[in-house]
C-alpha cells in the first residue's frame, strides 16, 4: 500500500501539503487548485488510502455511527438499525451497534466504547428504565458528550437531553384502543410490558385514557416483559380466567405474536373467539396479518442517521414520521359480553 510520503514525492509537494489536500483541510492552509489536483493525481495513480484512524485523530471525529439497541434479536430494534445502517453507508458512514440488554450500565460502557473510538454520533434505540442502577450515570456522561459536540440521538423516550426522534406511544395506544372500541368490544385487556420502561408505560397509560373516556374499565395484566414468551405466558393466564376478554392489546407486536401462538396452538380461533391487536408494525406483525399501529421503524433510523451526517455546524431536528394504524385480519367486531369458548380442536 502507498505511504503518503510516496504520494508527496509524485505531486512533488510536502508531506505536510499532501496531507492537507487528501484530508480536506485546505481551508486554513490554502493550497491552489493546480497542486491540489496534483496531488489527488498522485494519490490515484498509486492507490494511496488515508488512514481512518489518522482522519480521525485530526478531526476528532471518525465515520463511525454508534448504535445502542436494547435487544437486538428483537425485530423492533432490527428494524431502527437497518434504517440507521442504509443511510449512514449513503452518507458513507459504517454502523458500530452494540447490544445492551436493557441495562443501563451496558448502555454507560458501550457509549463510553464509541466515544473512544470518536464516533460522529450515537443512537439509542431503546428507553430507559426508571429507577434502574445506573440511569443517572449514564444520563450524566451523554449530557457532557452533547456538550462536548457529539451527536446523541435518542429514537425512545429517554431520561438525558439528546435530540429526540421519538414516536408518540400514549397516542399510539389511544388509536389502537378506540379502533376495537369502535368494534364493539368493551372488555379490552392490555398484556406485556416492563415496569419503569418508558415506552411501555406510556403505551399503557394511553390505553388507560381511551378506556376511562369510553366509560369501560381499563385492565392490565402480565406487565412482566415484552417478548413472544412473556406474551404466551400472559395469555395462558387468560385463557384459564372464567371469562375469555373481548380482545387484548399488546405493548408491542413480540407479545402479541407470543399470545397468537399460545391461543392458536390451543384450539381458539382468531378472531373470532378473541381479538388481538399490537404495537410496533414489525415485519413479522406483517406476516401474521396481526393488526397494529405501525411505527415508522425505518424512517426513525433513516432520520437519526441523516441528522449525524449533516455536515451542518448545527443540523435541523427531523421531524417525527407518523404512525400508522393497520387494521388486520386479527381483529373484527364482536359482543361485549362472553364466556370463555371451548377450544375448537
Amino acid at each position: 500500500m502507498a505511504t503518503l510520503r510516496e504520494v508527496a514525492e509524485l505531486a512533488s509537494v510536502s508531506v505536510a501539503t499532501a496531507s492537507r489536500v487528501l484530508n480536506g483541510s485546505t481551508h486554513h492552509h490554502p493550497v491552489s487548485t493546480e497542486i491540489q489536483a496534483a496531488v489527488r493525481a498522485a494519490a490515484t495513480t498509486l492507490g494511496y488510502m488515508p488512514s481512518a484512524a489518522a482522519r480521525a485523530l485530526k478531526q476528532q471525529r471518525s465515520r463511525i455511527i454508534g448504535v445502542i439497541a436494547s435487544d437486538i434479536l428483537d425485530p423492533y430494534f432490527a428494524e431502527l438499525t437497518r434504517g440507521i445502517e442504509v443511510e449512514a453507508a449513503r452518507a458513507g458512514y459504517s454502523t458500530v451497534i452494540a447490544n445492551a440488554n436493557r441495562d443501563p450500565q451496558q448502555e454507560r460502557t458501550k457509549f463510553r466504547v464509541l466515544r473512544e473510538h470518536r464516533a460522529q454520533g450515537i443512537v439509542f434505540c431503546g428507553s430507559d428504565i426508571e429507577g434502574a442502577s445506573g440511569t443517572a450515570q449514564l444520563a450524566r456522561e451523554v449530557n457532557a458528550a452533547v456538550h462536548q459536540g457529539t451527536r446523541v440521538v435518542a429514537l425512545a423516550p429517554r431520561g438525558f437531553s439528546s435530540t429526540s426522534i421519538v414516536v408518540d406511544n400514549a397516542t399510539a395506544a389511544v388509536r389502537l384502543t378506540e379502533y376495537l372500541l369502535s368494534l364493539g368490544h368493551r372488555d379490552i385487556v392490555c398484556i406485556g410490558g416492563i415496569p419503569g420502561l418508558s415506552a411501555a408505560e406510556q403505551r399503557v397509560a394511553g390505553y388507560r385514557s381511551a378506556m376511562f373516556q369510553a366509560g369501560a374499565v381499563p385492565r392490565v395484566v402480565a406487565f412482566s416483559g415484552m417478548t413472544k414468551d412473556s406474551g404466551k405466558a400472559a395469555m395462558a393466564e387468560l385463557t384459564r380466567s372464567a371469562r375469555l376478554p373481548d380482545a387484548i392489546i399488546c405493548t408491542n407486536d413480540e407479545v402479541a405474536i407470543g399470545a397468537l401462538a399460545h391461543l392458536w396452538t390451543n384450539g381458539y380461533r382468531v378472531p373470532e373467539d378473541i381479538s388481538v391487536a399490537g404495537i410496533g408494525g414489525t415485519r413479522a406483525s406483517a406476516v401474521f396479518g396481526l393488526t397494529t399501529v405501525t411505527l415508522p421503524l425505518t424512517e426513525l433510523g433513516t432520520a437519526a442517521a441523516r441528522f449525524i451526517t449533516d455536515p451542518a455546524a448545527q443540523p435541523a431536528v427531523p421531524a417525527t414520521p407518523a404512525a400508522v394504524l393497520r387494521p388486520g385480519l386479527t381483529t373484527r367486531a364482536g359482543s361485549a359480553e362472553k364466556a370463555v369458548p371451548e377450544p375448537h380442536r
